[in-house]
């Protein structure tokens, strides 16, 4: 009877012996023949900015380097969605929900976004003049 070998064991004897290279200097020279084979062909552009509307608010509160992402399921199971990005520098405090909000819509460019959801808004300071705004929700919808 053979016995198996754990894939964390296997994986770490081929990097042992040689036969696959790993950490920093290997993922640049990964990367150095990548953008010498097909130049900035998978480079995407700037992102657009997007903007997000909340009920009681006059105006769309605009994201920049925003991302759209699902969440890895929490402990009982439910997977969230997380819309992220930077406010406009000065953006004012009042103009920006905190908490639970219902989010009317948001607009990202080549996203298709739930409309007319509770969501749960925060946002966090880094010490520079912008603030980064998180905003997320069950994916089912569920409140």
């Amino acid at each position: 009877m053979t016995a198996s070998t754990p894939d964390h064991a296997r994986v770490l004897g081929q990097i042992a012996r040689g036969e696959v290279r790993a950490g920093a200097d290997a993922a640049r020279e990964i990367a150095a023949r990548h953008e010498a084979a097909y130049g900035g062909a998978f480079i995407s552009p700037d992102v657009p900015d997007g903007e997000v509307q909340f009920t009681g608010f006059d105006h769309p509160v605009p994201l920049s380097g925003w991302h759209y992402t699902e969440l890895a399921p929490d402990y009982y199971g439910h997977v969230f969605m997380q819309l992220g990005g930077w406010l406009p520098e000065g953006w004012p405090r009042e103009d920006t929900p905190a908490g639970t909000a219902r989010m009317k819509y948001a607009h990202l460019h080549g996203r298709a976004v739930p409309r007319d959801l509770n969501v749960q808004v925060s946002t966090t300071g880094y010490g520079g003049p912008r603030r980064f705004i998180t905003i997320q929700w069950r994916k089912d919808g569920a409140a």
